[in-house]
């Protein structure tokens, strides 16, 4: 660049690049020979970085990423760099891709060896597009090597090493596993029910709890006019269960297909265990379910296993539900032995679960305090927490109601810790708050109360036949005042569907009142944390009198 009576030239095939030696004041300008330029405007494109490509797994930033590239390519014909090379090609396959009108045009656009991810995303969000909107059916392009090479090339990670042994569904289940959720959303709208079911299997596999996916597929499933057989039913409520995603539309529906089908299983008894099981994790009170399960456990003896009639009692008292035809369930259950069990703890479910259900006998009862059970639960390592507080529960029960029953060791009950979650425990705290304004001296009530029988109650306090407080210690062995045990019931503690307390619950207030407790049950449901004092008073006063009118 030379500089003549304060005007600047450009030497025609040269460009200025201003190059900064060591030294400070050394300030060079290096020409390089250059095409003639007709158009000194011209600008050459920033290659795109390797980290904006990398971030395929975000279809937003995927697609922003395509309106930062120059439409105008570098052009230098004699010495073009391989970075203008590589970007003159993949400006060519945008250009393929976006000129492509029908699924032969896109997907041969697929056959070039440098297709990227960023190109294989963009095509399989079209492909997703036009399936959508009925331009094409997925049935056209699935088996297609061409979109398989798109689903690969998408797949490549280290967790994908055998992608040409998949079968198509598990390259779809694939694509949904890498592209965004949206993006993977939309796709899902265009699968089959079967390949929905093996997508749901698969987030479950991977532990991958996306709420969009979920939802997308909860509503594409619902929306299926098929219906839902027993071992897809049982395929979705297991995923559902392992990833608590209890979606009560699906849930309804997927229930109400297990009533239809269930009369005609007369071979495949895992399938409704694995049913049984679910429903009872995710603790879904579908009445109408339930009572089918129980009839079909009754009607089918010639191929039901003692685990199976053990899982349904296990649910049903999960839920604390007894349909009215199951008596054939339950003497059933009460004629099964331990030995018939394969592990000690089922025979321990079984039981307290029957004793849920008020249906245990003594006999029962007492077989799981023998030390010879014991040593047997023993034998497989320490007992977990869970088994000790139904043990200690189960104990608690026989002493209440038969003096001299065998005891449980007491090594079994101690260091049993009874807790609080951190919802749970915010409940109650609403809960104690309101109770300051009825009961407001130490004196009057009990906190967090170790029942010693394996859980807690919220608050203990006592009152007379008009409700009027009265201190804890003129209340033992005072035949005229009321003990009242409080009973916090937050959102864990209830069912779905149905909404009512949990089995367990149900029993916590069966052993207090065979302490001689009133026990006054406060469910969310009733109880809004949010509402104001004056509410909140006026309700828990409500409860109180109707609990003490009713005694």
């Amino acid at each position: 660049m030379l500089k003549l009576s304060g005007l600047v030239i450009w030497r025609l095939g040269s460009r200025a690049a201003v190059r900064k030696y060591s030294s400070p004041s050394a300030t060079v300008f290096k020409t390089e020979k250059l095409e003639v330029s007709t158009n000194i405007a011209d600008k050459v494109p920033k290659e795109e970085s390797g980290e904006d490509r990398g971030k395929s797994g975000l279809v937003a930033a995927a697609f922003a990423s395509l309106t930062n590239l120059d439409t105008n390519p570098p052009e230098d014909k004699k010495k073009p760099s391989p970075k203008s090379v590589k970007y003159s090609r993949a400006q060519q396959i945008d250009g393929q891709i976006q000129k492509a009108v029908d699924l032969n045009s896109l997907l041969v656009v697929a056959e070039n060896p440098v297709v990227s991810r960023r190109h294989a995303l963009k095509m399989v969000s079209i492909l997703s597009d036009w399936a959508t909107s009925n331009k094409v059916k997925l049935s056209d392009f699935e088996k297609d090597p061409r979109f398989l090479k798109l689903c690969r090339i998408l797949a490549r990670s280290s967790t994908v090493q055998a992608m040409s042994s998949l079968t198509m569904a598990e390259d779809l289940s694939t694509v949904l596993g890498i592209t965004g959720d949206d993006e993977a959303a939309r796709l899902i709208t265009n699968l089959t029910l079967p390949q929905m079911v093996k997508v749901m299997k698969a987030l479950q596999n991977k532990g991958r709890r996306s709420t969009p996916l979920l939802r997308a597929l909860s509503h594409s499933i619902t929306s299926q006019n098929e219906v839902i057989d027993l071992k897809k039913s049982a395929d979705l409520l297991f995923s559902m269960a392992s990833l608590n995603f209890p979606d009560p539309v699906l849930l309804d529906r997927i229930c109400n297909d297990v009533i239809e089908s269930l009369p005609s299983n007369k071979d495949k008894p895992a399938v409704v265990n694995s049913i049984t099981i679910s429903l009872g994790l995710m603790k879904y009170r579908h009445e109408p379910a339930l009572a089918a399960i129980a009839d079909w456990m009754h009607s089918n003896k010639d191929i039901r296993r003692a685990s199976d009639v053990a899982s349904a009692v296990v649910t049903l008292a999960t839920v604390d539900y007894l349909p009215p035809t199951a008596d054939g369930l339950i003497q059933s259950a009460l004629s099964l032995k331990e030995e018939e069990m394969a592990k000690s703890s089922s025979w321990l479910d079984l039981v307290f679960s029957l004793l849920t259900l008020n249906q245990a006998t003594k006999s029962h009862l007492e077989s799981t305090l023998r030390p010879e059970f014991i040593d047997k639960l023993l034998s497989a390592g320490e007992i977990p927490i869970p088994s000790r507080r139904k043990l200690m529960m189960i104990d608690s029960y026989l002493h209440l109601t038969s003096p001299s029953s065998p005891r449980l060791p007491e090594d079994i009950s101690v260091g049993v810790p009874v807790m609080y979650t951190k919802e749970k425990a915010f409940f109650v705290m609403s809960i104690m708050d309101t109770f300051k304004s009825l009961v407001s001296a130490d004196a009057f009530l009990k906190k967090e109360c170790n029942s010693g029988m394996g859980f807690l109650y919220d608050a203990e306090f006592a009152v007379d036949a008009k409700c009027h407080p009265v201190p804890l210690d003129k209340a033992v062995n005072n035949k005229s005042v009321y003990r009242i045990a409080v009973l916090g019931l937050d959102y864990h503690d209830m069912t779905r569907k149905t909404i009512a307390p949990l089995g367990i619950n149900q029993f916590y207030s069966r052993l207090l009142e065979l302490k001689g407790y009133k026990v006054l049950q406060i469910p969310y449901t009733e109880f809004n944390s949010k509402d104001k004092l004056v509410s909140r008073v006026q309700y828990i006063e409500k409860r109180l009198k109707d609990l003490v009118s009713h005694s």
